[in-house]
């Protein structure tokens, strides 16, 4: 029985203090605890804890469903000119490894068609309105980035590669 008492005033002690502290925030004005939210929201923010990072491949996203409202970084991850420069380099090797008596160096001719491939293309960004209209495009070459503000309402769509968002 001592040993019951012990247990139930340990939970007792253990718990009132945050039962406390719920008494502390009901007897708050509004004014009181929206400012005491507004503080938080802050500290949150300055902490970084409500950064957004993210990678997003080919496609559509909707501002305020698929990412939040607000001010980003974007990077080109990659583009198409990446994947076409790689099957153009094992295209060539495949056509020396078949047609060695030739001389010709299909991999030097197919590595230059690639490597130009890969130089000329580039990751195009859109910022979509409402019916679609284009609001703001960027093209980006791989690991080079942008500034660009998503407003609700709006979307984002990424075409001929990947990209890196990170909220600013």
């Amino acid at each position: 029985m001592k040993k019951f008492v012990f247990v139930l005033l340990a939970v007792l002690l253990v718990s009132l203090p945050v039962l406390g502290q719920s008494d502390e925030l009901r007897n708050l004005t509004d004014t009181q605890l929206r400012s005491l939210f507004e503080s938080v929201k802050a500290e949150i923010t300055r902490r970084g804890l409500d950064a957004v990072e993210m990678t997003l491949q080919e496609g559509k996203y909707i501002i305020g469903r698929d990412i939040p409202a607000g001010s980003y970084r974007i990077t080109c991850l990659s583009t198409e000119g990446e994947s076409l420069n790689n099957m153009y380099n094992s295209l060539g090797s495949a056509y020396d490894n078949l047609d060695s008596s030739s001389g010709t160096n299909w991999g030097s001719l197919f590595g230059a068609l690639g490597g130009m491939m890969q130089e000329l293309s580039e990751l195009e960004v859109e910022i979509l309105g409402s019916y679609g209209d284009v609001l703001n495009r960027v093209t980006l070459k791989k690991d080079a980035s942008a500034d660009i503000t998503l407003s609700e309402g709006t979307a984002l769509q990424i075409s001929e590669g990947t990209a890196k968002l990170i909220s600013k």
